[in-house]
């Protein structure tokens, strides 16, 4: 966990800032890392980074269009070299909070202020939560949390104000699957998944929001994000039937690979390892050019490391028992091979 030190660091960087931009990674942990800080400080601008597993020089557009005086990154395990140094000419601080490993050069990490959880590696949502302890923030914390699969030690508190919501004792994974705040889970990944248009909507919705009973309520203003999880969930739920009625049950490995208009494989992953625990589970979306892959499982990182390791222009990483990685859709088959080697 982060010093004391190192949170009222943090804290002044986000007082300090006028005009903040936070780039969060696309799922429940950044965004909700991010609306906590934003409420917190009652002003900044959010922009969700899509690109994998970098933040990308094509999202120095945005610092031109919104003349930021202080960028926060949250929640990403790396930054590219091209998007360091065309802010570093603007003069421009960089603070970034993650709880990743990463692979960044160092010679890159000193242009910014460096916050990283690691070893113990909460969540950018627990650290975000920490930084202000704003009690009517801890829906926001415990859903990042979550979603994250990490059980925070104010889960208990918020546990007995909202026993209906969640249990507590249960593991952050049960919780994830089984909870209404693991729907609230789902229904905040899905909206992410919607238009820019929407999501910015979305978003500007939460930074208002006074409790978790504001997102499962259908109104004028969250019709469409209950309409979009409400087309989401169908979807996933056809692929997870697929993925249960064609694969061998004798097989130590899950295999399952769809693809289409939407990616979902993280969320795909957890719930097939929620069903199957003694097994590795691969998730693969394939597009035109490459393939995203989620795996959970036993030693998951150290697998993904091995199975890319001979692939040229492979990616991947993440935790322990729950990784992400990218292959060239040329070396999907190699790819597939190496997991083959690799668990026989």
């Amino acid at each position: 966990m982060l010093s004391l030190e190192q949170l009222q660091e943090i804290r002044d960087h986000l007082e300090a800032s006028q005009n903040p931009l936070f780039f969060f990674d696309n799922d429940v942990d950044g965004l909700c890392a991010f609306l906590i800080l934003q409420r917190a400080i009652g002003r900044g601008r959010g922009i969700a980074i899509k690109s994998f597993p970098d933040l990308k020089e094509q999202y120095l557009k945005k610092v031109e269009e919104l003349n930021p005086d202080a960028i926060f990154i949250l929640d990403k395990p790396e930054l590219s070299k091209e998007f360091a140094e065309g802010v570093e000419e603007k003069s421009i601080p960089i603070i970034w909070i993650d709880h990743h490993e990463t692979k960044t050069s160092k010679e890159i990490i000193k242009k910014t202020s460096y916050f990283n959880s690691l070893p113990s590696a909460e969540p950018t949502t627990y650290i975000a939560q920490k930084i202000f302890n704003k009690q009517e923030d801890l829906w926001l914390a415990i859903i990042g949390c979550i979603g994250d699969v990490y059980m925070p030690d104010f889960a208990e508190k918020f546990s007995k104000e909202n026993p209906e919501l969640l249990n507590s004792q249960l593991s952050a994974f049960n919780a994830l699957h089984s909870s209404e705040i693991g729907r609230m889970v789902q229904m905040l990944n899905f909206g992410l998944m919607d238009s820019i248009t929407n999501v910015v909507k979305l978003v500007k919705y939460l930074f208002k929001a006074k409790n978790a009973y504001d997102l499962l309520e259908e109104n004028q203003y969250t019709k469409q994000f209950h309409k979009r999880y409400s087309q989401l969930n169908e979807f996933y739920n056809k692929q997870i039937n697929k993925a249960e009625t064609n694969f061998d049950s004798k097989s130590p490995v899950l295999f399952f690979s769809y693809s289409g208009d939407t990616s979902m494989s993280s969320e795909i992953s957890n719930k097939l390892y929620y069903n199957h625990k003694d097994k590795l589970i691969i998730v693969a979306f394939k597009r035109p050019e490459k393939v995203n892959i989620s795996i959970r499982g036993e030693n998951a990182l150290k697998i993904t490391k091995e199975a890319i390791k001979n692939i040229e222009n492979a990616t991947g990483g993440g935790h322990e028992n729950a990784t992400g990685a990218m292959v060239p859709i040329d070396d999907f088959e190699n790819f597939k091979e190496n997991i083959k080697k690799i668990t026989q």
